[in-house]
């Protein structure tokens, strides 16, 4: 088996920005879930819409909570 020798190294790849973005996440509190779920061709995105849907709480039981965020912190 023939071997070639190394001769330097590959280019450092740019360092990413350290700390959150400026740029706020999408909201996708809209999606009709149980449409995409009905609807959709591919079958890993049925069956993850289908999944979220089993395992959806009710109205009354959801919870929203991070620890990380900017705002201020409620204990």
């Amino acid at each position: 088996m023939a071997t070639v020798p190394v001769t330097g190294t590959a280019p450092a790849a740019p360092a990413e920005p350290s700390g959150p973005s400026a740029e706020p996440l999408p909201d996708f509190g809209g999606v009709d879930v149980a449409a995409v779920a009905a609807r959709t061709g591919h079958p890993v995105l049925g069956e993850v819409a289908a999944l979220l849907l089993r395992n959806w709480p009710p109205a009354e039981r959801a919870v929203a909570y991070y620890d990380d965020g900017p705002g201020p912190t409620v204990r």
